[in-house]
Formats: structure tokens, C-alpha cells, sequence
């Protein structure tokens, strides 16, 4: 698996290396030296970033994505520095970050309705901080951020911080939330694939489906001309920062191997 970072965010980058439990060596070549995270079945076990090693240089590198990554599987770690397991790692970095750029703004509306995502399925591995919990207490898909801080007694803008990094993990979505859109890039796919149908890493649907509330089945395509394409999406493990398709359809749909493409899923409102 290979990728640019700021096209794959490291958050989706840990979780989707989580959600399939690879063991590996996650190698990221950024412009203040090389680094490399260790994976052990999903879990993060070990970390180096220049003279940093540990959560530290896990936090590091989130604070700025930046350079080309690989992920090899199968490569073991030369030590063990890191024991909070990977969700509650990423959390933490995530609450970093938004202590740091706090002057930044919100980008969750105060009116916004936050819901437990049901689908996220390592809730109970997460350790939440007292705040963090209050949110979580008053979250019941019918009160707005400002009930919500109000009811929690915390201020509205550290409420709005809370719920937007617990959006970012996956514990929480939003009502009427825009996904993301992905920049993946075509391949033909090694699995048989039918025609007009488009494989995707499922750690990418999974965040869709947190996003609009419903497993996207449909994904529009825009081409650098702007022309815009819709498949069928199917999950495919491995996929990586790829979108797969057959020889058929990148031969009806003009689509050549190694081109860019901005994907994101179709929704009602389309």
C-alpha cells in the first residue's frame, strides 16, 4: 500500500490499518527525515520520527502530514514503545491537534444534531476523558451542539471541539454531514470485477457510510476534465489508495491505469 499524505489523511490511515488488523511497517517519507510506525495485527506497537520514538513521534507526524508513505506487510518491530493500542492513540492526537489549532475555528455548526454512530465497533476500547464522556451522555440524536454543552455544563466551544474530534474517530456523525471526498487513484483489479462496478478499500466505504448514514453503493467519479462518472461500489480488501476496476469497464468508461480520480458516494440529495 502506497500513498501521499493530505490525499490520505492519517487518521483513516491507522484506522483502515487497524479495521483489518495488518502487521507491518507503516513508512512515511517526510521532509524532516524518515518514519516509520509498527503494526501488530492493528496495534500500533512501536514508533520513530528523527530523534523521537513513541507516542511522541506518533504525534509528531500527525502534527504535519506531509511526504509519500508504504506499508509493508509482515515486517516486525525492533522494540515495543507504545501500549495504548490505536484508537486511543489517535484519539489523544487528534485532541493535540485541537488544542493547537484551536484558533482555526469549528468546522461543526453549533445547530449541528450529533448521533452515536452504531457502527463503530471499538467504542469501549477508547478511554475518554470527563468532558469527552458528558458529551457522549447527552449525544441522543435530537439536541444540537449548544443543548449539548449546555446540558453537559461546558463551555460551547470546547463542546464543538469534543464533538468534532469524536466525529473524526468515528464515535459520533452528523446529521446531513458531507463526505469526503477521496482522491484514489484507477487500477485494474486482479479480482473479477463486474461491469460497471468499482472496488474500494472498505476502511474508505466504512467512513462513508459513518458520514451519510447509510452504506454508499453508488460513487461518482470526476475525471481532471470534470467529466464525472457513477459506479457501483463493491469493498475489496487491500485496495488501498486505489479505486479497481475491470479491463471492461476502464475500456467503456475511457478510464486509464494510474489516473486520478475524486471520488465521493452519492447521496439522496445528489
Amino acid at each position: 500500500m502506497t500513498g501521499t499524505l493530505g490525499l490520505f489523511s492519517l487518521v483513516d490511515l491507522f484506522q483502515l490499518l487497524s479495521s483489518s488488523q495488518r502487521s507491518g511497517r507503516l513508512g512515511v517519507d517526510h521532509p524532516a527525515g524518515l518514519a516509520r510506525v509498527y503494526f501488530d495485527k492493528g496495534q500500533v506497537v512501536h514508533a520513530e520520527f528523527g530523534e523521537l520514538k513513541g507516542e511522541d513521534a506518533v504525534f509528531a507526524l500527525f502534527a504535519d502530514e506531509r511526504g509519500s508513505f508504504e506499508f509493508r506487510l509482515g515486517i516486525p518491530a525492533p522494540d515495543t514503545s507504545i501500549e495504548s493500542g490505536t484508537e486511543n492513540l489517535v484519539l489523544e492526537a487528534i485532541r493535540r491537534l485541537d488544542e493547537a489549532r484551536r484558533e482555526g475555528g469549528p468546522t461543526v455548526a453549533r445547530d449541528a444534531v450529533p448521533t452515536l454512530d452504531t457502527s463503530y465497533e471499538r467504542a469501549a476500547e477508547l478511554t475518554l476523558n470527563e468532558d469527552e464522556r458528558k458529551v457522549l451522555s447527552n449525544v441522543n440524536g435530537q439536541r444540537n451542539v449548544t443543548r449539548i454543552a449546555l446540558d453537559a455544563g461546558l463551555d460551547p466551544d470546547d463542546a464543538l471541539a469534543i464533538v468534532e474530534r469524536l466525529t473524526r474517530i468515528g464515535v459520533l456523525k452528523m446529521r446531513g454531514r458531507r463526505p469526503r471526498t477521496a482522491r484514489l487513484v484507477a487500477r485494474l483489479g486482479e479480482m473479477e470485477l463486474s461491469a460497471g462496478m468499482a472496488g474500494l478499500d472498505p476502511g474508505i466505504l466504512n467512513t462513508w457510510q459513518r458520514a451519510i448514514g447509510a452504506w454508499p453503493e453508488r460513487i461518482a467519479c470526476r475525471r481532471q476534465d470534470g467529466k464525472v462518472l457513477v459506479f457501483q461500489a463493491t469493498p475489496v480488501d487491500g485496495a488501498g489508495p486505489f479505486i479497481l476496476f475491470s479491463r471492461d469497464t476502464l475500456f467503456r468508461s475511457d478510464l486509464a491505469a494510474n489516473e486520478a480520480l475524486l471520488v465521493r458516494p452519492v447521496v439522496k440529495s445528489d
